[in-house]
């Protein structure tokens, strides 16, 4: 019998089998359907998004300008779901070509109503797969995923937990898979919320905290399986920090006006389609999770040079 290699059994302790086509199809359009239901009843208004082509975990690859433009023009609550396409087909060093992210911005949210929001839309999406979708084994995983509070701790705690699990990290270092994978396990193979990144690791849009400055009120959902799958953050209101907090960098004007005359207190999260397909599936490699029609790094040259189409 083959034994587990050590991602393997640091990761997957449930691991499934891939799914045939047609049903991760039927996985897909359930999750992204209920998404967007769950938005719908929570008055969050959709807006379009173009594709998106920059290196994903950058300012660019996200659709914070169109979604914030709209919350400047007066909508309470926004979402959209985009596709970034990062430059020479590399995501997240994943071999996949797109990226598809659904992201939300809601005016007078805290970090805690943001968590309470992010945990209730992972369990909503969740309970609405059955077996004939997932197979049995996956739904009482995720049962007993639905029906527990999902842990929250702040990144020191984290820090202090890795620290007597082995894994030394310093203060500002960001969490990789093996610290991801350790803390889902110290809590029993359970989603995690990890609170108040360093202020060194944050985006400029993310505001620092008010009561320990180094750190920021800021949020990464960290599921097995996958790791990250949705990060969330209370967005800087003050002009001033936001220009001090980008420094030298250009282009970024027409966006720091958007709130010049009317700052606005608001949270949001982004949440990555594919990786949480791979959780809701158990599945051990991520492109076991996509539908490869629409990963564009699979699909024949033929294929490409016609938009896609058959």
């Amino acid at each position: 019998m083959n034994q587990p290699t050590n991602m393997q059994s640091a990761r997957f302790e449930f691991p499934g089998r891939p799914l045939p086509l047609a049903r991760r199809l039927a996985v897909h359009n359930r999750v992204v359907r209920h998404i967007r239901h769950f938005m719908e009843e929570r008055l969050f208004n959709e807006i379009p998004v173009p594709a998106l082509n920059a290196p994903t975990r950058t300012w660019e690859a996200t659709g914070r300008f169109y979604l914030d433009g709209m919350i400047a023009q007066g909508f309470p609550a926004v979402w959209c779901e985009s596709e970034c396409l990062p430059q020479e087909f590399e995501s997240m060093n994943l071999r996949l070509s797109g990226f598809k992210r659904m992201e939300a911005e809601m005016i007078n949210l805290g970090l805690d109503e943001l968590a309470d929001l992010m945990e209730t839309l992972l369990k909503s999406v969740a309970s609405d797969l059955n077996a004939d979708l997932l197979g049995g084994r996956q739904v009482t995983r995720l049962n007993h995923m639905i029906t527990t509070p999902h842990p929250r701790i702040t990144y020191r705690r984290a820090l202090e937990i890795l620290n007597g699990r082995g894994i030394n990290l310093e203060f500002g270092q960001d969490l990789n898979w093996k610290a991801e994978s350790s803390l889902c396990r110290f809590f029993g193979n359970m989603p995690v919320l990890v609170t108040h990144f360093p202020a060194q690791l944050r985006f400029f849009t993310t505001r620092l905290n008010a009561e320990d400055p180094t750190v920021t009120d800021s949020i990464d959902y960290i599921l097995p399986y996958c790791g990250e799958v949705m990060d969330g953050a209370v967005r800087e209101t003050n002009t001033q920090n936001l220009r001090e907090a980008l420094g030298n960098q250009e282009g970024f004007e027409s966006y720091l006006t958007l709130f010049e005359k009317r700052p606005l207190q608001r949270a949001g999260f982004g949440l990555g389609l594919t990786p949480l397909l791979q959780y809701l599936m158990g599945v051990e490699n991520i492109s076991d999770a996509v539908i490869h029609p629409l990963d564009r790094a699979s699909m024949p040259a033929t294929l490409l040079s016609n938009g896609g189409a058959a």
